[in-house]
């Protein structure tokens, strides 16, 4: 995915962006790992880490890799780059998302069409990619199953797209 952010966005306008369209399935914690300081939403001193009120353009620069982690139990984590960087007045005040990637075709185990449901059981073991048909027929039940999306997410806690 590839987004353009003002910056005077802060970090926690970055982790929504993310949440909103990529992540949030519960309202779990998540933190951003930058030159090795953690900003978090709810900061514990005990651990020094920060708040995400802090602006883009305030700790981020061209060519920087930082991370992003969703989820401490169920983890997924981001690794993230600051492609470049945009001279002069920007044209919006919010994130804009400029490219995203095809969702890459995941194959039915049973019969090799394309999977449209994933059962959350059998997901660990590295199965329980099922088209719509194979998932009627499928041992765990209907009640395990989530749907695939083009989201790093996808088959975790209750992401649902």
């Amino acid at each position: 995915m590839h987004l353009c952010a003002p910056a005077n966005a802060t970090l926690e306008d970055l982790d929504d962006f993310l949440r909103d369209i990529w992540l949030e399935c519960c309202g779990h914690l998540s933190v951003f790992t930058i030159e090795g300081t953690i900003y978090s939403i709810s900061p514990m001193r005990e651990y020094e880490e920060r708040g995400m009120k802090i602006r883009l353009g305030d700790i981020l620069g061209p060519g920087m890799k930082f991370y992003h982690e969703y989820d401490f139990g169920t983890t997924t984590d981001l690794t993230l780059r600051v492609v470049s960087e945009l001279e002069g007045e920007a044209k919006s005040k919010s994130m804009q998302l400029l490219a995203r990637n095809d969702p890459p075709p995941i194959a039915c185990e049973s019969c090799g069409k394309i999977a449209t449901q994933v059962c959350t059981e059998c997901i660990w073991s590295g199965g329980g990619w099922l088209c719509d048909e194979c998932a009627r027929e499928h041992e765990c039940g209907e009640e395990m199953f989530l749907p695939v999306v083009n989201s790093p997410r996808v088959g975790m806690c209750g992401y649902a797209g």
